[in-house]
């Protein structure tokens, strides 16, 4: 029995990081407070696949269905029970979501889990197969993935697509534009869609890839609506990653997923409008910015994003003070 459990938690383990690398090649990151819901969510939808193939072959269910008598009528009642019930539980863990709308219902939400779970489940399957296949290249010629987290605001998708272009041109590196192939758009159109409707949230349906040339070598961009995935190889691929980290400016996007957050972008972002056009700010508003962010459940990406932004502000800020005080210096000398 020890041998089952340690057996049964690896392949979980497996299916979960799984699911995980096809959020992040189809769709992009999850939000950091809420991932691991997700994950769970496709965990037990690929589950509920396999429980449906023990209703037509009963002979599986002592591998999908542990404890199970040798009786082929109470193995398709258990199934049909787990067929009723694993939607309701997905549909219940979405309504857990800590960036869901609140003023959705919650039994409507609790119902909509049999369609996640029949989309969830049957991308799951497919992905088992698609995801080494697309991830294999990459393995053989030992290429880096890294993500840089952003969510675009409502009708920014195509002003922030040019801006990762541009930005990348000012340092002569030849980038262009290309189409997913049909497959990896319809696996990220179907999991848009459950997603959006899991958090209420409209997200743009765009995904468009930008091949960047750094000398002899190409780097992969894929840009979502909620994330940058950068792959290639490794110092090609900080290279890019670093450029678009310290040039990208947050005006057409939040570097945060997760909405309890994203307010405090807008503050600091207007700090930053209020600088600009020379207007002293509040270090004191800025240090309870700061004080919130530390009490916040994000993943590290998200939290460097964050801080980043704080101290970029914060060295804006000194460096303004500093000119105000030589200007200040100047007219007593004159």
């Amino acid at each position: 029995m020890p041998y089952f459990r340690i057996i049964l938690t690896g392949i979980a383990k497996l299916l979960s990081k799984v699911f995980s690398m096809a959020t992040l090649t189809f769709f992009g990151r999850i939000p950091s407070q809420d991932d691991s819901k997700v994950s769970f969510m496709g965990l037990l939808s690929l589950y509920w696949i396999y429980i449906l193939v023990t209703t037509v072959f009963p002979d599986l269910a002592e591998t999908f269905i542990p404890f199970m008598p040798d009786d082929d009528t109470i193995v398709r009642i258990a199934s049909i029970v787990l067929i009723l019930l694993i939607p309701l539980i997905n549909g219940y863990i979405s309504t857990k979501m800590k960036n869901r709308d609140t003023d959705c219902s919650k039994i409507k939400q609790t119902f909509m889990g049999y369609p996640y779970t029949l989309i969830l489940g049957v991308m799951s399957m497919i992905l088992l197969v698609l995801i080494p296949l697309i991830k294999l290249p990459n393995i053989l010629q030992m290429h880096s993935q890294q993500q840089f987290a952003i969510m675009i605001r409502k009708g920014k998708y195509d002003d922030v697509l040019k801006e990762v272009e541009e930005t990348l041109k000012k340092h002569q590196i030849k980038t262009y534009i290309h189409d997913p192939k049909k497959l990896v758009w319809f696996n990220f159109v179907m999991l848009s869609y459950v997603l959006e409707h899991i958090f209420n949230f409209k997200i743009a349906k765009k995904m468009k890839y930008i091949t960047a040339e750094l000398e002899d070598n190409e780097v992969e961009i894929t840009v979502h609506a909620t994330d940058i995935s950068i792959v290639g190889p490794r110092q090609e691929v900080c290279e890019v990653k670093h450029i678009l980290s310290e040039e990208m400016r947050p005006v057409d996007f939040y570097f945060t997923w997760d909405h309890s957050l994203q307010h405090l972008e807008d503050q600091i972002q207007e700090m930053r409008h209020e600088l600009e056009d020379g207007s002293d700010i509040s270090m004191d508003k800025l240090e309870e910015i700061t004080e919130e962010l530390r009490k916040a459940s994000l993943g590290n990406e998200d939290w460097n994003a964050m801080r980043r932004q704080i101290y970029k502000l914060e060295c804006d800020y000194y460096k303004w003070k500093y000119e105000e005080c030589n200007e200040g210096v100047k007219k007593e000398n004159d």
